[in-house]
């Protein structure tokens, strides 16, 4: 057999360029190394030109291989659904999917039975938002964190967004207890700070890349649930940096919920969904979605932010905000 017909052959050089390393690969492949190194000096041999840069560790692809990886990878997943249907085992496969409980609840839930609608086989059990350590444990399939994790070494890291959040309180908040116009004055003032898994409360804010003096409130509220924060700024008891623009359109729009302290906003979160590299690399029902979600949620997640933002705008334009800023 011709090695560019050989399936075995691109498979190795794929997750090649994912590890960057023989030994890992022919571990993920259940090979050994001299056999995947076999492959790909074939597939070079056969088709004329390098596919690897060899000189350097870990090996990184030519920009040849750049250029014709995208049309392998398709047929390469193809035929492992088909090898599935074939042996009788294209049953529902389930993806244990954690992630931030009410963005599960408001937003993520709806793109998952989107993506079992164009992919039937696959379920889904959601779960809670979990940590690296609980992902590489086993608790969890995939993870959507509001972090970049620093050590990915044995994770693969997919960027979904990054986005920050003003100050908000609400006007009867406000009217009451006075408006801050420093991060200095919320030291008189409750705060109603989100708790996570992947994140410390927010004790210091950016403006212009320049950061705040750490808070000192007067007093604090915890809670990892953001809609309870949405409730309890509603419930005029306290004023948040951690509050998502997308759960509070429509408030912000009517003026229940305003922005303060203008420029200032709490550190990004940097929103990624991973996956253990291992699963990754070699299972394409994993690595079909992580991809999938990643690009479909950045552009959801945008258009809600641009929404919240032009909100913002519509109550200034109506006098509903420009009092407190």
């Amino acid at each position: 057999m011709k090695q560019k017909d050989n399936l075995l052959a691109w498979r190795a050089l794929a997750v090649t360029v994912e590890t960057g390393n023989i030994t890992q690969t022919a571990l993920l492949l259940d090979l050994d190394s001299a056999k995947v190194s076999r492959l790909i000096a074939g597939l070079e041999k056969e088709i004329g030109f390098e596919l690897l840069v060899k000189n350097r560790r870990p090996f990184i692809p030519t920009d040849r291989c750049r250029q014709i990886l995208p049309m392998v990878l398709p047929l390469l997943d193809g035929f492992s659904r088909l090898d599935e249907f074939c042996a009788g085992t294209a049953q529902k496969i389930l993806i244990r999917f954690s992630a931030p409980v009410e963005m599960t609840q408001q937003f993520y839930s709806q793109e998952l039975l989107q993506y079992s609608h164009l992919n039937p086989r696959i379920q889904f059990s959601m779960l809670p938002e979990m940590t690296v350590r609980e992902l590489l444990a086993g608790d969890t399939d995939v993870a959507v964190v509001n972090q970049s994790p620093a050590d990915q070494s044995e994770i693969v890291a997919r960027h979904v967004v990054s986005n920050s959040t003003p100050v908000f309180a609400s006007p009867q908040y406000l009217e009451v207890h006075g408006v801050p116009r420093t991060p200095e004055d919320l030291s008189r003032h409750v705060g109603l700070l989100q708790v996570m898994p992947n994140n410390a409360p927010t004790m210091i804010l950016y403006r212009d890349g320049v950061a705040s003096n750490i808070i000192h409130w007067q007093n604090i509220y915890l809670s990892h649930d953001q809609f309870l924060i949405r409730n309890m700024v509603l419930n005029h008891q306290g004023i948040t940096p951690d509050l998502y623009l997308g759960h509070v359109v429509e408030e912000l729009r009517q003026g229940k919920i305003v922005p303060i302290l203008p420029g200032w906003e709490r550190q990004n979160w940097n929103m990624h969904i991973l996956a253990r590299r291992d699963r990754y690399l070699s299972d394409p029902v994993i690595r079909d979605f992580v991809n999938w979600f990643s690009q479909v949620e950045n552009k959801q997640c945008v258009e809600r932010i641009m929404q919240a933002r032009s909100a913002i705008e519509e109550a200034r334009a109506k006098g509903l905000a420009e009092n407190y800023e």
